[in-house]
């Protein structure tokens, strides 16, 4: 029986007699029959494909080489210096290490010149708090350094070396938004100590548009559009470039996930869109302004994103808000609390906090549309934007408002199985917890329902309104719920004891 000459794994080969019920024990010395299997032809093209294998990844090697030459004579280590202790701390953890002695502490970032007069871009947390800042170049110089100007909502902040008349290495920023998933990108800094300066490790973008945000050692707002590498990235590396093959700056290394406070597969990076116009409004004016929607917004539940037929990006508008300078550029367009915003500027939504970074990367006066959903039925507003309040400005905004009202009396809980919901009026000693608000109290929620999977409603919580009517007892409840036709879908407002509200829906079975 002859064999048709084709390529095969031993494995396969293996394989193949044990199926045709035919096992063969060979020596050493039986191989000589072997290239009747595999002909001189194909082992040729097996041992080139192998080759061109090895050619592609030497260029790949070759590739990162020629990046990091270009890149790593512009990349610096910045050296800041605390004098009294402080318990700040960045996304990369705290980023002010222990005390030397004398008070002084001392924390280590990245950064790299985007000019060739002296200006580096870093992270904010890398320099905030610091009484002395210092970069060491590539070369090993030491020059001392000053803030320009830094923006605590994108973490980012702009230094400049002393004048020494030099002209120093300078890096052009790239298209953040031409990133695609899988693409190679390099990552350059100073990773967990001064003797590992211009470390430069590679990995692919792993994801875009991550929204979850780091946190703020201020508790404050950020920006929160990151892209996601494998790239790794440890404390230190804080303010360094990341860069793509062409050696551009597509991000700036920020923040990692981690659970050991050291690098565990994930990086972060903010875009180089958002570091390309924040960097440009410090070097000019030493701030920045950002633009301003004017409302407060949360992720629509998914109850309320089906009953609306509207994508998992929707953004429930809770509140209208006004900018630094008192107006309401929402408002005046046209927009109102229940809105529920599923596009910005051209862009749909996939994440709710999509909208902080769209919003923040546009300055005061620049016109957006917008389009939301209302009770149902799409809309559009154009919506010229106004200017983002301080962070003092934003804490009290976000003070909710006492409402004094009058109390019903407190009567037994009352179930209603139907909707998995077990509800009674406020007692009056919890009255003072849920700011005097008139509703009915969320006393416990069966896991299985939708009110908790899908309407997102939690015990201890209040329900003031009903299919668009105001309750305050549970009678006043039942008797909207009498007004639904079974497996019609209702709205219902859901009030936390912080005073914020959001619609969400269920469904009267």
């Amino acid at each position: 029986m002859s064999v048709p000459t084709r390529k095969l794994s031993i494995a396969a080969l293996v394989a193949a007699a044990f199926l045709g019920g035919i096992f063969f024990v060979t020596s050493a010395a039986n191989l000589a029959g072997w290239p009747d299997l595999f002909s001189r032809a194909d082992a040729q093209s097996t041992l080139e494909e192998a080759e061109d294998g090895i050619a592609t990844a030497q260029e790949l090697g070759q590739a990162f080489s020629a990046v990091a030459e270009r890149v790593n004579p512009a990349v610096v280590q910045v050296r800041a210096t605390q004098l009294q202790a402080n318990n700040s701390g960045g996304p990369l953890g705290s980023f002010f290490g222990p005390g030397q002695g004398g008070g002084l502490q001392r924390g280590l970032g990245s950064g790299a010149f985007v000019s060739r007069d002296g200006f580096v871009v870093t992270n904010n947390h890398v320099v905030e708090g610091a009484d002395e800042l210092r970069v060491v170049l590539f070369d090993g110089r030491e020059l001392d350094a000053e803030v320009v100007g830094a923006d605590p909502f994108s973490d980012l902040a702009v230094l400049r070396v002393e004048d020494r008349g030099d002209e120093y290495p300078a890096l052009a920023f790239g298209d953040s938004d031409a990133l695609r998933v899988g693409q190679w990108v390099l990552a350059f800094g100073s990773p967990l100590s001064e003797e590992l300066s211009n470390t430069v490790t590679s990995g692919i973008v792993s994801s875009l548009g991550r929204f979850g945000g780091a946190p703020d050692p201020q508790g404050r707002q950020t920006i929160s559009n990151y892209i996601q590498t494998d790239a790794a990235v440890n404390p230190g590396n804080s303010g360094g470039p990341l860069v793509n093959l062409r050696g551009e700056i597509v991000g700036i290394n920020s923040a990692i996930a981690t659970r050991t406070g050291t690098y565990n597969g994930i990086s972060f990076a903010i875009p180089s869109t958002i570091v390309r116009a924040t960097v440009e409004q410090l070097i000019d004016s030493g701030e920045v302004e950002r633009g301003f929607l004017g409302i407060r917004f949360g992720a629509a539940s998914p109850a309320l994103r089906r009953a609306l037929d509207v994508g998992p990006g929707a953004a429930l508008i809770s509140s209208i808000s006004p900018d630094a300078d008192g107006n309401e550029p929402a408002a005046d367009a046209g927009l109102r609390p229940d809105d529920v915003i599923v596009e910005i500027d051209g862009v749909v939504l996939r994440d709710a906090n999509q909208i902080v970074s769209i919003i923040s990367n546009k300055r005061p006066g620049d016109r957006v549309d917008v389009v939301y959903n209302r009770d149902g039925n799409e809309r559009t507003a154009t919506i010229t934007l106004g200017r983002r309040p301080s962070e003092e400005q934003m804490a009290d905004l976000n003070q909710p408002d006492r409402q004094p009202q009058n109390r019903a009396t407190p009567r037994e809980p009352a179930s209603l199985e139907t909707l998995g919901l077990t509800l009674q009026e406020i007692p009056a000693r919890l009255a003072r917890e849920y700011r005097d608000a008139t509703g009915v109290l969320v006393r416990d929620v069966d896991r299985s329902s939708e009110a908790f999977r899908d309407a997102e409603i939690r015990p201890g919580v209040l329900i003031t309104e009903v299919d668009r009517q105001r309750v305050e007892s549970v009678a006043d409840v039942e008797a909207a719920l009498a007004e639904v036709d079974a497996g019609d879908t209702f709205l219902v407002r859901v009030q936390a004891p912080n005073g914020q509200s959001f619609l969400t829906a269920l469904t009267k079975e």
